[in-house]
């Protein structure tokens, strides 16, 4: 996953300056207050060459000016400084926690990983509700092919945001305050998809060690911690397609076939409930409702149940339109059910689509090229072979197949032509 920097505005009501502070600190304040954040570092660089480097305020004031300014990597030395000196102050910088987070961004980007994580480790250590910080370390565990540790970090990462997305939840019970919940609406969104996020990572990692383990008993426990990990997911966003094609792969490949239906089943009826609860907006809901009809066809084709699978995606369908996606899978149902001439319909609706990549394109004409072949109708099956070179013009498998349909028709020549340019490609 891509990192995207996060941005945090000051808040423009600063503490009540108490007699507690040193008049340096209060200097500081002054200046945050108006606005002068370079004047407000230049007096605490200062302060701190003047002997006064020992008190937590002067860098706590520097790292909230640095972070006025979006210096972010500045910021978040002076915030570490601060902690040291008193850990007390820890909770003061919660709302400061994107200074650690998008310097370990930066760190990273540059090629310092020990760096990025020895900041990420600080962050958690100064803000430990965030799930920020396990999600990219989990991240760079995974780079370094550190699966437990990837995956531990991941499973941290969902429950500290399922912690603060129930705390959302209760401040915005209590709140009357529209703009307020506004902001812990858009936090809240921020946290499902830190579970969706680290849920999918963790449960891709577990499916590839249960795929590669060649003990049984270590396979069902990778199975069992990944099913319970997609569950608690989903348990989050009923709706996500990542999640749930993720734990039905799990029932598919362990034969429970009803189990991996019935969680498309389960979102759909989450998805009415969300619409009539009024959470979700049926625009929205339309559009999940398709992604879910779009899985448990695909599902459904996955267990060779073509006629369940065809249904539901021409439900999908009737939502989303002709998407390459659902006419593809549509097209391919139907080739496996030796209905040639109905995918042959399906796929040439494709062909006279816009906007599709090259791939889609020859896929599309390959598919046509298959259901002819299976009726026999040599010349037919030539052509879309031919369209699909033209797409996909280094596929050394279509020329491998024009040569056969080539010495099928009798045109040797042509036949012997296609295979040496196969053979070139391989």
């Amino acid at each position: 996953m891509k990192l995207v920097k996060v941005l945090v505005s000051v808040i423009a009501a600063l503490l009540i300056i108490g007699g507690c502070s040193s008049p340096a600190v209060t200097g500081i304040k002054v200046h945050i207050q108006n606005g002068e954040y370079q004047d407000a570092i230049h007096l605490a660089d200062s302060v701190i060459a003047n002997g006064e480097g020992s008190n937590p305020e002067v860098w706590y004031w520097q790292g909230r000016a640095y972070s006025a300014m979006r210096v972010w990597d500045k910021a978040a030395v002076s915030f570490v400084q601060t902690y040291e000196l008193d850990p007390l102050m820890g909770p003061n910088m919660a709302n400061y926690w994107p200074a650690f987070f998008n310097t370990a961004i930066g760190y990273a980007e540059e090629g310092n990983i020990d760096d990025a994580i020895a900041m990420l480790e600080a962050g958690a250590a100064i803000v430990p509700e965030r799930p920020e910080y396990d999600q990219m370390l989990g991240e760079i565990a995974l780079n370094q092919e550190k699966h437990a540790e990837a995956i531990a970090y991941f499973e941290e990462s969902i429950d500290l945001a399922i912690n603060q997305i129930n705390i959302i939840q209760v401040n915005i019970a209590e709140s009357v305050d529209p703009a307020f919940i506004q902001q812990l609406s858009d936090e809240n969104d921020r946290m499902v998809q830190s579970v969706i996020i680290a849920s999918y990572n963790s449960g891709s990692i577990l499916k590839n060690l249960f795929m590669n383990a060649e003990d049984e008993a270590v396979a069902s426990e990778y199975m069992n911690e990944a099913i319970g990990v997609y569950t608690k997911g989903l348990e989050i966003d009923p709706s996500s397609a990542d999640l749930m094609t993720g734990l039905a792969e799990f029932y598919i490949l362990s034969q429970q076939y009803d189990e991996a239906i019935a969680i498309y089943d389960n979102a759909l009826v989450a998805i009415t409930n969300g619409v009539e609860e009024g959470w979700i907006a049926e625009d929205a809901a339309a559009d999940m409702r398709a992604g879910v009809l779009l899985t448990r066809g695909f599902t459904f084709i996955e267990m060779e149940r073509f006629d369940e699978g065809i249904t539901a995606l021409e439900e999908c369908r009737a939502q989303m339109g002709n998407t390459y996606q659902v006419l593809a899978m549509i097209g391919h149902a139907n080739f496996i059910m030796e209905n040639y001439n109905e995918s042959i319909e399906v796929m040439e609706q494709l062909t006279v689509m816009e906007d599709l990549t090259n791939d889609e394109y020859a896929n599309a004409w390959y598919m046509i090229y298959a259901n002819h072949i299976r009726l026999e109708d040599d010349s037919e099956a030539l052509q879309a072979l031919l369209n699909a070179i033209e797409y996909d013009s280094d596929n050394a498998d279509y020329y491998e197949y024009l040569a056969q349909t080539y010495s099928t028709l009798g045109r040797n020549n042509q036949a012997m032509e296609a295979m040496a340019k196969a053979q070139s490609l391989r």
